[in-house]
């Protein structure tokens, strides 16, 4: 969910994979920018409130969360996406993390490979109609994660694959 306040911030549900392991609240983000550039260029923390922390039955109302920690951020609800682009193409990647594998589609400048994309991408990249599951795993695992967008901090990569 996205919805904006008198203070200029906007809300944003998310769940956030972080060295913690999963966690969920709601984002503060500036009106005016894209959660991916807030994300990307945002000073050292995140503002998140009603954080749900993993194995603690009473959630937080707030946490500056050291922006270096997060491995994935996944907005509950997509945000307006920008029509496709003539100067680009939707390409099948996987994203090779610390304990798991985010499968999903990466808009790359056409006729540019993978490698030299991600050289002038910066700090994070967005993928669309992911799947995140552990090593080995299908979207039938118990353990898969359907997210419609995934926000990945590129620290956190291993490396990224294309995918046929």
């Amino acid at each position: 969910m996205t919805s904006g306040t008198a203070s200029g911030l906007r809300k944003v549900s998310a769940e956030l994979l972080t060295t913690l392991g999963w966690l969920s609240g709601t984002l503060h983000v500036p009106s005016h920018v894209p959660l991916e550039e807030h994300i990307a260029l945002g000073r050292h923390h995140l503002k998140l409130t009603g954080v749900a922390i993993p194995g603690e039955p009473d959630r937080l109302r707030f946490l500056a969360l050291r922006r270096d920690a997060v491995v994935v951020v996944a907005p509950a609800m997509a945000e307006a996406e920008a029509a496709p682009s003539p100067f680009s193409t939707p390409r099948h990647v996987a994203c090779l993390l610390p304990a798991a594998i985010l499968r999903g589609t990466l808009e790359v400048f056409s006729n540019m490979r993978l490698s030299d994309h991600l050289q002038i991408e910066g700090q994070v990249v967005t993928l669309r109609h992911c799947l995140f599951t552990q090593y080995g795993g299908t979207a039938h695992s118990a353990d898969a994660r359907p997210l419609h967008t995934a926000i990945v901090n590129l620290s956190w990569a291993i490396g990224i694959s294309e995918e046929d």
